[in-house]
Formats: C-alpha cells, structure tokens, sequence
C-alpha cells in the first residue's frame, strides 16, 4: 500500500506542477554541510519526488531515507533539513562568463584579452596590482577576483535536475568577493577554500581571502556562512555583518561583528576638484574605496585604502560611477558599502600647443567634472 501511496503522490505532484523541477520547493535549498546538499522540505514533499529531482533517480529514496534516519517518510516534517550525498547527485559541467576586465589580468597563465569569454572547471585567474575579473555564473552569482589574488575554480558543475551550483573556489593569494544566488532560487554548494580555511556559503554576500603568513579570513556582509579550518574540526557559524579570522594554522579567533559603513558627504555636481568626504566610524583603522560601474561594487574600475576620511577621486570613465566605501576594524575585516552615484565627464589635458597630453598605451591624461 505504501509504495502504491508514493507512486500517485508522485504523479499528482507531477502533473500539479508541471514538472519535476517546478514550484516554490525550489527556494529551500539549503546549500552544503560537508559532502552532503541540504535541502528543507516544504509542504507536499516526499522523497520519491525529491530523489528523482536532485538524483535523477527516485530509487535512491530508499538511500536517502537511511541516510537520515528517517523512521516514516510520511511523517516528515516542514522545515526538516535532508542530507543527500553529493556522491548520489546527478551533475553537468557548467562554465562562467568572464563579465568585466579592468587592467592585465590572466586566465592559466594566458592574457585576458576581452570580457565574454568563458571559464570551466580548472580554471586559474591571476590579477595583478591594477587588475581585476569579475565572473558571472549561470545562476548569477557574481565572484570578483581583485587585486593581487590568484584562485582556481576547483570544482564548477551544476545539478543536471534543478540547475542549482556546484563551485568551489581556491584562493591562493589574495581574495574573493562573491554575491552567491542573488535570484533567491537556492545554492546547491558554494565554496571558498584557502589552505587554512574552508567557508561554506548559503545565499551570501561575503569576502573571503588570505593573508601572507597570517592564515585566512571571511566577512559576512549578508546572509548566512560556515567557516571552519581546513581540517574541518570546528565550525563558526556566521550571519550578516560577522566576520572570521584563522591565523596561519587555521585555529580560529571567533565571531567578530563588522563595523557599519561611514556617512557620504554629498559631492557638488559642478566640482572640479573631486573630493570626497565621510564621517569617521568609531574602531575603523582604515577606509576602503571602490569606483565600479555598478552599486554593488563588482565592476571595479578604481580601488584603494586610506585612512584618513577624505580622498581625491580619479578620472576613470564617461557616465554614471558608483562610489562604494567601506569601514576596515583592526583585524582588516571590511564591512558593507555607503555607496553615492556621480557623474563623470572626461576631458583630455592639453599641453601648450593644445596637443592631448599621452601617458603610454594609447592613453591620455584626463580630467573630469561631477
């Protein structure tokens, strides 16, 4: 009678939702604990269902349920979080699109020549002083990779039944910035791994990086991550606005909270002068400032810490340019953005003769007007 039960909830379910990757469960993925995606169940689930949308086999429902000792599968509760093994997970490999470039960047050692191009499992970027990537995946999640940083996608597939993600991202110097299922949809498993440390994200805004000699750290601007070594000892658990801190053998210092981003002065639309000004924040030993083409601050075009609370802008493009700035504490963990829009108009600066002053590359020495 019971496998009689399961096979018409499973067509109901079916033909209600049109398919089997169809409908609000979709939104409770859970991301991953280890080597198991976590997934909270909704109401109308079973795991015939579940099994044949995340395993592409609704056999290994009979797995799962011993897996987490589950007595009834009719008696699961809402809310209740599934463990299923990656190892039962049907994937596919997925790519990212490199979807900005700002200075001489390298994709496995190769120049960078344009955005558009594609990157897939295996992949290492390499930026330098004055460059950055940032790269797109196919769920929209964003990962800038700044400055001074080297990281590999280690691992970057997609769940063949839902499209969820499967990434782990290395970091071997520098860091990471990553805006992680930005559609709410849900995270199949999203990693960012350093030597010392591993932090597992769940629909997240974050930073994560290394620091030379130091061990590694992660900053938590919204959402939800666990950060642990990398031996997997212990776990932190960390929410919106907490950070992390290893030092160099992984032993973590505990939960810190962010400080809050600094108040903008507003900017004069006819200023030539490009001054920027902030209050204070009481603990920040130090600024730091983006300009990027986007509020969120991926696209970079301009960055650099300061510790003082005024800063003379760049020139850095024609349009509309966000000022993002962020509060650094002493253990230089940022925090979120206070972010003011402007508008920049370029000018060449001419010599005497009224000839554009060059500086290399086919470039110019510009000014501009807010």
């Amino acid at each position: 009678m019971r496998v009689s039960r399961a096979i018409l909830i499973y067509l109901l379910a079916f033909l209600v939702g049109g398919s089997l990757v169809s409908g609000a469960a979709f939104g409770q993925a859970a991301g991953a604990r280890g080597d198991f995606f976590t997934y909270r169940f909704v109401p109308g689930d079973i795991l015939l269902t579940l099994s044949q949308r995340f395993t592409q086999n609704r056999e290994n429902w009979k797995t799962i349920r011993e897996i987490n000792g589950i007595a009834d599968q009719y008696k699961i509760p809402v809310g209740f979080e599934l463990k299923i093994p990656f190892s039962l997970i049907d994937e596919v490999p997925a790519s990212a699109t490199i979807s900005h470039l700002r200075g001489q960047a390298f994709l496995n050692g190769s120049p960078i020549a344009q955005t558009g191009g594609q990157i897939s499992e295996g992949a290492v970027v390499t930026t330098g002083p004055n460059s950055n990537v940032t790269l797109t995946l196919p769920d929209n999640s964003k990962v800038l990779v700044p400055v001074n940083s080297t990281v590999t996608a280690k691992r970057l597939q997609r769940f063949s039944g839902t499209g969820y993600i499967d990434a782990i991202f290395t970091i071997d110097r520098g860091e990471v910035q990553s805006h992680v299922n930005p559609g709410g949809e849900g995270v199949g498993r999203f990693e960012i791994r350093t030597p010392v440390s591993v932090t597992g994200v769940r629909g997240t805004i974050l930073r994560a990086g290394t620091r030379q000699g130091q061990g590694a750290y992660s900053a938590i601007i919204k959402g939800q991550a666990d950060f642990s070594p990398a031996d997997g000892v212990s776990l932190t658990r960390l929410g919106s606005n907490q950070g992390a801190v290893t030092d160099g053998a992984g032993k973590p210092s505990g939960t810190h909270a962010l400080l809050a981003p600094p108040v903008l002065h507003p900017m004069d639309a006819q200023s030539h002068n490009r001054q920027l000004r902030f209050d204070p924040v009481p603990g920040a030993v130090a600024y730091e400032l983006v300009l990027a083409e986007d509020s969120e601050g991926y696209d970079v075009l301009w960055s650099q810490r300061i510790t003082g609370t005024t800063a003379t802008l760049p020139a850095v493009r024609n349009g509309t340019v966000y000022v993002l700035v962020r509060s650094i504490d002493q253990q230089m963990l940022a925090g979120g953005h206070a972010v003011l829009q402007i508008e920049q108009t370029m000018n060449t600066i001419n010599d005497g003769q009224g000839s554009p002053v060059g500086i290399g590359n086919g470039s110019y020495l510009l000014h501009s007007t807010f």
